[in-house]
């Protein structure tokens, strides 16, 4: 924004479905309505606010600027389009970020940055100043790594690396950013072969509230970066680069079955055995899902190994299965073609909506819960699980569960070489629903409180573990949940890096 455009326009907002979601399904309406004007009544002085925008070499939005404004404060959940930033800052560069930060502590603001906007429990957005850091989105590969700008978005980072025949572990969802999914771990389709997002961590830059930059790594301020390796996003300071170790990419193949509901418990004493038995170049899911009414056991694997040696395995598994699948399919492809999907050729679309102006990828209102799990699930937990998704359905509520093998190179660290605490789990869980992104607050908060209730459910076979990347505000011992044993130390390096407390997040780091 710029000082002519400073006073005088409306806000409104628009609300879309998300990410995740399924356009045919009966809960996911596409809903375009205007939310109320609220005004926006800022603690700082407007001359404060004309010497921030001299400062930038980015842009400051003002909630004058109507709809620019609007778009700007979005996040990717529908749950969080009641929260007004007094101002959101375009960071340019890293100088940005330390003028924005300065400006924050003058005015005693709350202040948290933003890259992908996927913040379960709305970290991405606040009443205060948003840093938006999508502009800080360079990509440079050199031989053996790539420092990615700490605003990058997971759709442009697969598309500029694999043009190159290059890869780092990723997520799936496309329109994340890479500081949350690096800073929380980062599980993805590739990651008993390569380890996590940060397992492949090599250096990062960090901007301290004090507006100090610090590159740490193994060797140069490794507590920071170790905490920086699975401490969750928001924490310690705003990482403006990151810098990763690359592999070659290879061709994936993905193998789909689908089974009914009724055989849920032969699949999954089946299924959950998979880490221990493949090897690291394979990697698989099992999904109950009953989002649309119809319940079934979605089963998919991707392999890194040779189709030969792939088929081996996948058949093995189908023919220890006491049932019959409903389908089973397999094919090969380039590693860019599986991770990109749709989006191969329309890379700026796949974006969010308030992410790019080109970008088409809709907003979601969701709800979930995760959990890990340690040891094989016995049959009375399989049983009971089968149980309650059944109640749920019955009760009308609809959701999935996303389970995921992990092991393999996860497990090339110790639980306390990084701050990613899970590595001795067999698999993941996600508990999952999506919304009508025309619901209120309060039907996702219920809904976010049956997703929590799996959890409760499963206790007796889980590890207690969560994702910090899917935080979760009903989890009571979060610090536990997320961190065991290392929350300890990482609240020392808080109070070391961040002792006035600048940096604040829901279930966020406390300094000793």
């Amino acid at each position: 924004m710029d000082r002519r455009r400073f006073l005088g326009l409306s806000a409104f907002s628009i609300a879309f479905s998300g990410c995740g979601g399924d356009s045919n399904s009966k809960s996911s309406v596409v809903v375009t309505a205007p939310a109320p004007i609220v005004p926006v009544n800022s603690s700082v002085a407007e001359s404060e606010w004309l010497q921030l925008i001299d400062d930038l070499e980015g842009k400051v939005t003002l909630p004058n600027e109507g709809r620019i404004y609007d778009n700007a404060r979005l996040v990717f959940n529908k749950r969080f389009d009641h929260i007004y930033p007094e101002g959101i800052v375009h960071c340019a560069n890293e100088a940005d970020i330390k003028t924005a930060l300065s400006f924050v502590k003058r005015n005693n603001l709350h202040v948290t940055s933003r890259c992908g906007g996927h913040g379960y429990t709305g970290n991405s957005t606040t009443t205060g100043l948003v840093l938006d850091l999508t502009s800080i989105n360079t990509i440079t590969v050199t031989q053996g790594t790539v420092t990615i700008g700490g605003g990058a978005i997971l759709v442009d980072i697969y598309d500029q690396l694999t043009a190159q025949g290059l890869g780092i572990p990723l997520g799936s969802c496309l329109s994340v950013g890479i500081a949350g999914l690096t800073l929380g771990g980062g599980i993805g389709v590739i990651d008993r072969a390569y380890g996590l997002t940060c397992d492949n961590l090599l250096s990062a830059e960090v901007i301290t509230a004090d507006g100090e930059k610090i590159i740490c790594s193994a060797t140069q301020e490794p507590d920071l970066f170790w905490a920086l390796r699975g401490g969750g996003g928001g924490n310690f300071g705003i990482v403006s680069n990151f810098t990763f170790s690359t592999h070659a990419t290879k061709d994936i193949t993905v193998f789909e079955a689908y089974y009914a509901f009724d055989d849920f418990e032969t699949v999954m004493a089946q299924w959950q055995v998979l880490s221990q038995e493949w090897p690291n170049e394979m990697w698989a899911q099992v999904i109950p899902n009953w989002m649309n009414g119809v319940t079934t056991v979605y089963i998919r694997a991707f392999c890194l190994n040779s189709l030969t040696e792939a088929t081996q395995y996948w058949q093995t598994f189908i023919n220890s299965i006491d049932a019959t699948p409903t389908s089973n399919t397999v094919s090969t492809d380039t590693y860019r073609n599986v991770m990109l999907g749709t989006c191969e050729k329309t890379i700026a679309a796949c974006h969010l909506v308030s992410q790019l102006s080109q970008g088409t990828m809709p907003r979601s209102a969701f709800a979930a819960s995760s959990d890990f799990f340690h040891e094989i699930i016995p049959p009375v937990g399989i049983q009971t699980l089968k149980a309650f998704i059944e109640k749920s359905k019955s009760d009308g509520k609809l959701g999935m569960i996303i389970i995921n093998t992990m092991g393999g190179a996860i497990n090339d660290f110790s639980q306390n070489d990084t701050a990613f605490i899970h590595r001795n789990a067999v698999f993941s869980a996600e508990y999952y629903t999506y919304l009508s992104t025309n619901v209120s607050n309060e039907s996702i908060d219920q809904t976010q409180k049956w997703q929590n209730s799996f959890r409760e459910i499963m206790a007796p076979w889980s590890s207690g573990g969560a994702y910090v990347n899917y935080l979760d505000t009903y989890i009571q011992d979060w610090q536990q949940a997320y961190y065991g044993d290392n929350y300890t130390k990482l609240t020392q390096i808080k109070r070391q890096f961040d002792p006035e407390g600048i940096f604040t997040t829901s279930q966020g780091i406390a300094s000793a």
